[in-house]
């Protein structure tokens, strides 16, 4: 009796959850108006109109005639299929879909906002089935700047994974790539960035993200959070005005390869969400337009009775040796040549010919000696007097085998002295509780003096750098020890600039190269104010620092207008990552500044473009103008 009784039960059991996924659900009631479903992890049944197919599923929407009448409520879904989708998801396919209700978020980022989706779990169980064929599609959604009132992170969900259009776009950030360093193809992502006609371009901000704040605490520790650090600030809201566009995501989507500035019209696709951003699955048969974009444009001839100063990124500069036990590639010959070439050209006819330039991303003072000889032979040849170019680099503790160098312009500037700081330092790390190198790439100070065309010579210092990236800052595990490497490195450079100007109080002193941290505090770590000596109070950052130097330095890319304040896009956002930072006394000799717009600007397949300047590397090029008369 007990084991009939069983079999009844789970009969009914079989029955009443098949029952539940042979009841159709309304794709806009499974989507809600909220960011989670309320039948997340139910059974269910849709209906809806192929739209669109990925490598791993497809799109479901809603026929407009069956629309509901709530506009916050979304008629997409996506159905994750795990491989390609069968013949029964045909784009135009009115179909019936049965799966699993499920609240999808990256494994890497899980404070990402979550995307709706039905998930095909169960072979036999969970099934396509074809309605009706070649039925029209949905009429997209036209994207208007009243959808980005106000602002907010999840503004778009109610457009989720549906159709839209947006008729006019300008492009903020350019198409991405992939660069095989041993044979020299690049291939294009079709990811950039763009905002609708008449919005502002977005740059980082600062303060604290608004999604480990709100989607990663919870509100007890967010009010803890509050009450221990009260003057932290503003939360960066991450632009979310920003539309990630996928040229390629759909299935025989072709890439559109695009610079900043460029305008986009009539672009259509699907809207899903990736990267904690809302992003435009562009479909395959659009019919969209692209017109203008930026172009390299040289920066200003240094007068009578100036000298120039830059930083340069020179992005994995390697030689033809695999070194043993380094991660560094062995690049051929021919591909060294025409990176050469492209960077060569961007020294002399873009950056005019800077007197010091510190680069950062280099492998050994070999190839860096071989890249100035390039450079002189390049400029003699092309009308210009000899620059007799110096390389000059020392050996740092970086395990891929990059170090930071000098080129200094040998017929104006004499070399003093170069030497390395802080290449022994250690820390411990908090995550492994071992003694670790602090300085990968240890700072490189060079000491030099340049003849004054009107008599007389200046000395100066420039130290370079090329600090912590922000690699493992928000990882779980590591977190910890990255945020505190990045403080720690900030606070050695500051103690270095106190020394400095302790011994030498009247000489002119200038900070240059790749920080990796921006203009200001992020609420978690503050580099640059530590390093200028402005640090913020205890309260108003996660790791916080006292004042080691005085007098403070200035930042010159604080004075400049604030649409410039850029040399790297990072997920559509303008950021400041490279730096000039200069003492007080430098600064009464400043006469100007120019991020060269050589790189940050373009697509990734330009870097394959030996003839053209733009792409040789990732980051746009500070240069500094210093008149030898201060005033």
């Amino acid at each position: 009796m007990n084991r009939l009784f069983l079999y009844i039960s789970l009969a009914l059991l079989i029955f009443s959850v098949d029952v539940a996924a042979q009841r159709n659900r309304l794709i806009s009631d499974i989507q809600g108006n909220k960011n989670i479903s309320d039948y997340q992890r139910e059974w269910v049944r849709v209906n809806g109109i192929v739209t669109a197919r990925t490598r791993n599923g497809f799109y479901l929407q809603t026929p407009d005639s069956e629309v509901d009448k709530n506009p916050n409520t979304s008629e997409g879904l996506f159905v994750f299929t795990r491989e390609e989708p069968t013949a029964e998801a045909t784009v135009g396919n009115l179909v019936s879909v049965t799966g699993t209700v499920t609240e999808f978020s990256p494994r890497p980022d899980p404070n990402s906002l979550p995307v709706t989706q039905i998930s095909m779990q169960t072979p036999g169980r969970d099934a396509v089935a074809v309605l009706s064929r070649g039925i029209p599609l949905p009429k997209p959604i036209v994207l208007t700047i009243d959808d980005f009132k106000p602002n907010s992170v999840d503004q778009l969900e109610k457009y989720e994974n549906m159709r839209v259009i947006v008729s006019e776009m300008t492009v903020v950030a350019p198409t991405g790539g992939r660069v095989e360093e041993t044979s020299g193809r690049v291939s294009s992502n079709g990811i950039f960035y763009g905002v609708l006609k008449g919005m502002p371009r977005p740059f980082r901000d600062p303060g604290y993200s608004v999604y480990d704040f709100f989607l990663g605490l919870t509100p007890k520790e967010q009010e803890e959070f509050k009450k221990t650090y009260p003057k932290m600030g503003r939360l960066f809201d991450h632009n979310p005005e920003r539309l990630r566009v996928e040229s390629s995501g759909l299935l025989g989507g072709i890439p559109i390869n695009v610079s900043t500035n460029a305008t986009v019209r009539n672009l259509t696709g699907v809207m899903s969400y990736s990267f904690r951003t809302f992003s435009l699955l562009v479909d395959p048969d659009s019919n969209h337009t692209v017109v203008g974009g930026s172009r390299a444009v040289p920066i200003p001839q240094p007068e009578q009775g100036e000298f120039t100063v830059a930083a340069m990124n020179l992005e994995r500069l390697f030689d033809e040796k695999d070194e043993e036990n380094s991660f560094d590639p062995a690049v051929p010959t021919e591909l060294i040549e025409n990176r050469f070439k492209k960077i060569s050209n961007a020294i002399r006819n873009f950056l005019r010919m800077p007197d010091v330039i510190g680069v950062s991303e280099v492998e050994n003072l070999a190839i860096l000696e071989r890249f100035a000889k390039k450079i002189n032979s390049d400029a003699v040849s092309g009308g210009f007097d000899d620059p007799k170019y110096t390389a000059h680099l020392i050996e740092g503790n970086d395990p891929g085998g990059i170090d930071v160098g000098f080129l200094v312009k040998s017929s104006k500037v004499e070399v003093i002295s170069v030497r390395q700081h802080a290449a022994d330092e250690k820390y411990r790390n908090p995550v492994t509780k071992a003694e670790q190198i602090l300085n990968d790439r240890p700072p490189l100070v060079l000491r030099a003096s340049i003849n004054n065309p009107s008599g007389g010579k200046l000395n100066f210092t420039v130290v370079l750098n090329h600090k912590k990236s922000f690699l493992g800052y928000n990882d779980e595990k590591n977190a910890d020890a990255v945020r505190l490497k990045k403080q720690l490195q900030a606070e050695t450079l500051a103690r270095l600039v106190a020394q400095i100007q302790k011994e030498s109080p009247t000489e002119p002193v200038a900070l240059v190269g790749d920080f990796n941290h921006f203009l200001f505090s992020d609420g978690i770590t503050d580099v640059m104010n530590t390093i200028k000596g402005t640090p913020l109070p205890r309260e108003a950052v996660l790791y916080s620092s006292v004042d080691l130097v005085d007098p403070d330095m200035v930042n010159v890319i604080d004075l400049i207008k604030d649409e410039e304040k850029y040399s790297y896009t990072f997920e559509g956002n303008g950021q400041v990552l490279d730096h000039i930072v200069i003492n007080q006394v430098f600064f009464k000799h400043l006469n100007g500044f120019r991020f060269a717009r050589l790189n940050a600007d373009f697509p990734e397949t330009l870097k394959a473009e030996t003839n053209r300047v733009e792409r040789f590397s990732d980051h746009d090029v500070p240069v500094v103008y210093f008149r030898f008369d201060p005033q």
